[in-house]
């Protein structure tokens, strides 16, 4: 059946016949008959924009830990030698500390105040401690800007991909989930860009580098508070009946719908069980270390959270290199290292694209695996190059451009992943303790960096070994794909999949 024919009879089993209208089953008509979506676009734009300022505030430090006058100011002030075993470790690594807690934190939390208002207030951290960290005198100081950047960081990626997720149609979630991770993509280019402007063809101070560099999530900020409304599932778990129908339907006229608006009625015949009979969320998961024992417990460990977490770590590990990549480069001894960053950030341009294209084609489960090994082999191909880099200059710098564009495409995978495999009462919970796995690793990687920055061979043998070794762990624990299919709304409906006509039924066991 077409998608239109498809769409026809959903739309037909409206109110009063036997089968009402699912959130899922509601934004895939009006998608099917909307006529102009450039409203609906807007609400992901504005989440895309968000997403780039994390991605500047992450970057900014690739491309300054080299800086001669980062070096002199902050690394090795009071001190005769650069000290990035001690000092430039820590800074790197402080971001991710602070998003370990902020991710696990704002993510429990969350799923209990709303995916808005936290993205919001993780945005507002992020851009103030943006600003401050521009006027930083110490290593000390710097550390603190970049531990409440990191607190903002993990409370915006805890809410803003469960947002997409949820405000998406179930039939091009993976496209619309992609899309606002692609602009991590536009983030890493732009400072990039950046970097080479002020510091490769000028010789401009690290602090104007650093205070442009949350300009992004600024304006990301203002767009989010201006267009993006909180997510109807959310609402109407907590029993909002009235306030999900109205945004569901500020949605589907986002999209140009102008058919049967979704009814109170039809969203307590898929929620009210949910909210009222078992008083799901009231009673028992409105505690935030409730929702993360949910995670563990026996309908999710094996399947879904401990793989997951495995892939958020390895991953992790890998993207460490990213931080260092400029001094990297120094080592293995590439000239015009700025230039050479501004290849590898645009790398992430073709990797976005494949993801784009293939992850509702091939599904997120074989675009995960055949990206994070093939990551893996560049690695190793760099590797080989740099073992050489004075006769293998250009074999170093594609192999390194090849690794970041599918190591972005693995991210965009696991992103839609994530956030598709956990149920909507604790899927900012899962998101936050998933990618504080992930910072746990890139708080180790750091100190690795740091320690290992002289000796290039071993960071990039590392990290492919690392990667290679996680893209196993959903095939060994038979983790699910959920391409084309709805969302589940509790733990419960994750063990009562049903595969028929490519849809999750959700039946409560």
């Amino acid at each position: 059946m077409s998608n239109k024919g498809e769409a026809a009879a959903l739309h037909a089993a409206a109110p009063g016949t036997t089968k009402s209208r699912s959130v899922d089953d509601y934004y895939n008509i009006a998608y099917e008959e909307g006529t102009n979506r450039w409203q609906f676009w807007l609400i992901f734009l504005s989440l895309g924009i968000a997403n780039s300022g994390d991605a500047t505030e992450i970057s900014c430090m690739n491309y300054i830990l080299s800086h001669p006058l980062f070096k002199e100011e902050i690394l090795q002030k009071g001190t005769l030698e650069e000290d990035y075993g001690g000092r430039g470790a820590a800074i790197a690594s402080s971001i991710f500390a602070g998003m370990l807690i902020g991710g696990i934190v704002t993510g429990a939390y969350g799923d209990r105040l709303g995916r808005r208002p936290t993205l919001l207030a993780g945005l507002f951290l992020n851009a103030t401690s943006g600003i401050a960290a521009s006027m930083a005198q110490t290593a000390v100081i710097m550390c603190g800007c970049r531990f409440f950047a990191g607190l903002g960081i993990g409370a915006v990626l805890s809410s803003l991909i469960t947002l997409a997720s949820e405000l998406s149609p179930s039939k091009h979630r993976g496209w619309y989930i992609t899309i606002v991770g692609g602009f991590w993509t536009l983030g890493s280019v732009f400072i990039a860009l950046l970097a080479f402007i002020l510091f490769g063809r000028n010789n401009y101070s690290w602090r104007i580098f650093v205070l442009i560099a949350a300009s992004p999530t600024l304006l990301g900020g203002i767009l989010v508070y201006s267009f993006v409304p909180e997510s109807p599932r959310y609402l109407a778990l907590h029993g909002r009946y009235q306030d999900a129908v109205n945004v569901a339907n500020h949605v589907a006229e986002s999209m140009g719908y102008s058919g049967e608006k979704l009814t109170i009625s039809e969203i307590r015949d898929h929620y009210g069980h949910l909210t009222e009979e078992k008083n799901y969320l009231i009673q028992k998961n409105d505690n935030a270390m409730k929702k993360i024992r949910d995670l563990y417990g026996k309908n999710l460990l094996l399947h879904t959270t401990l793989p997951l977490q495995i892939v958020w770590f390895a991953m992790s590990f890998g993207s460490g290199l990213c931080t260092w990549i400029t001094k990297l480069f120094e080592e293995i001894g590439l000239s015009d290292i700025y230039l050479q960053s501004l290849y590898f950030a645009l790398a992430n341009i073709p990797g976005n694209a494949m993801a784009t294209f293939l992850v509702d084609r091939i599904g997120r489960k074989v675009l995960l695996f055949g990206s994070m090994t093939s990551a893996a082999l560049c690695l190793g191909l760099a590797a080989h190059g740099a073992s050489d880099a004075e006769a293998r200059q250009l074999q170093v710098i594609l192999s390194s451009c090849a690794f970041h564009s599918f190591l972005v495409t693995g991210w965009c995978a696991l992103s839609v992943m994530t956030s598709e495999l956990f149920p909507t009462s604790i899927r900012g919970t899962g998101m936050g303790v998933c990618s504080g796995v992930g910072r746990i690793a890139g708080i180790l990687v750091q100190y690795v960096n740091g320690a290992f920055i002289d000796q290039p061979l071993v960071l990039l043998l590392a990290a492919a070994t690392c990667m290679m070794t996680g893209a196993f762990a959903p095939i060994v624990c038979r983790m699910q794909d959920m391409t084309d299919k709805h969302l589940f709304e509790i733990p419960s409906m994750a063990m009562g999949v049903v595969e028929g006509d490519g849809q999750a039924v959700h039946k409560i066991v």
